[in-house]
């Protein structure tokens, strides 16, 4: 029984197995990188005047957290999952092995194998999630990396050497001389707070919106209006094709129909109190699609169904949550929204080792 995995346990003890290690993973496996110097050039939030980034969330993420005001916002750091002391970059052997050679090998199919558990929406929906959560922003133009090619590598000779920007540098500690590793910038909020649909700044959010009954600007013909460059115009549209057009576009008329409904029941609500309203329940309404949806249904078994479903609902179920509320400060019995908050010792950012394992190419028909 030891030296099974936990998934191939009787489903009891799978879950017992899944909270020591979501508990062992909370004590030692966030490390905070805001704490280094200097700090003083990270960016500073802004309270607005009117109060109103008290009770909805604000344009660049800051204010989720009102002791620590600073956290997750636009333009800080990404934390890391490892002790700070391991993250030194190997230059010597940083392109040992070739990511070529393992894109090639490794990523490359001989034919196409079909999930058949899902659909190509379940690759969707995670690069709609993706683009909430995380952003370097644009690789250096004049730091590349050049990738060796094999002889019989079938790269177009019109784009060779096979170069690729290095990842942008972290401004806030330029020209500092710091001795501790290398840290980044996120370019998007750090939250589950619909960036992507709404933006992670001023212009972009007033540029979205309709400013009319809380509402995002959607066409006649029931689609996004597209920007400059042809895309359809939202929060962050890198990387774009039909799936991301989907979702953005559904999402953004669940938007639009929760400003309906909420004008009905508050018909005094005025525009910037339906759109604040509307997107905290969009968002909310995305967290749980992702914990309680999207996330059994790509690990299929009864022990992961039982846990994110817990983590939403705790163990009483989310009937008993619907009925009673949340039950006590932790989130055992009504699940973690709602429970007191924990950052586990270390502040909430997003982090680097998440961010590179986030791949899914293999979701990706071609």
């Amino acid at each position: 029984m030891a030296n099974k995995q936990w998934h191939q346990l009787l489903t009891p003890l799978a879950l017992l197995r899944l909270l020591g290690f979501r508990n062992r993973l909370r004590k030692n496996n966030l490390h905070d990188t805001a704490a280094i110097s200097p700090t003083d050039t990270l960016p500073q939030p802004q309270p607005s005047p009117d109060g109103r980034h008290l009770s909805a969330r604000t344009v660049d993420g800051s204010f989720n957290d009102l002791d620590h005001p600073e956290m997750g916002m636009v333009g800080t750091r990404f934390g890391r999952n490892v002790p700070l002391s391991e993250t030194f970059p190997d230059q010597d052997s940083i392109l040992t092995p070739n990511p070529r050679a393992i894109s090639r090998q490794l990523m490359t199919r001989d034919e196409f194998i079909p999930a058949t558990i899902l659909n190509v929406l379940a690759a969707a929906w995670i690069q709609f999630e993706n683009h909430d959560w995380f952003s370097h922003g644009t690789n250096q133009t004049q730091q590349k990396f050049q990738l060796p090619l094999a002889e019989e590598d079938d790269w177009p000779a019109e784009h060779r050497p096979l170069e690729i920007g290095k990842t942008a540098i972290d401004e806030t500690r330029k020209g500092n001389g710091s001795s501790a590793p290398p840290t980044f910038i996120n370019h998007v909020t750090h939250w589950w707070d619909g960036s992507q649909i709404y933006g992670s700044d001023l212009e972009t959010v007033d540029r979205l919106r309709s400013h009319q009954g809380g509402k995002l600007i959607i066409g006649d013909d029931g689609l996004l209006p597209l920007d400059e460059s042809g895309v359809d115009a939202t929060g962050f549209n890198d990387n774009w094709w039909v799936g991301l057009s989907l979702l953005h576009t559904l999402f953004v008329k669940e938007h639009n129909c929760i400003c309906d409904r909420l004008h009905q029941k508050y018909p005094d609500w005025s525009d910037d109190q339906l759109f604040d309203h509307a997107r905290l329940i969009t968002a909310a309404l995305t967290a749980k699609i992702h914990t309680a949806e999207w996330t059994p249904a790509i690990l299929p078994l009864p022990a992961t169904d039982i846990a994110l479903n817990v983590n939403w609902s705790g163990f009483l179920g989310e009937d008993f949550r619907y009925i009673f509320g949340h039950i006590g400060e932790g989130e055992l019995l009504s699940g973690i929204p709602g429970s007191s908050t924990d950052h586990h010792g270390t502040p909430y950012y997003l982090t680097e080792e998440f961010v590179s394992v986030y791949r899914m190419h293999p979701l990706i028909p071609r």
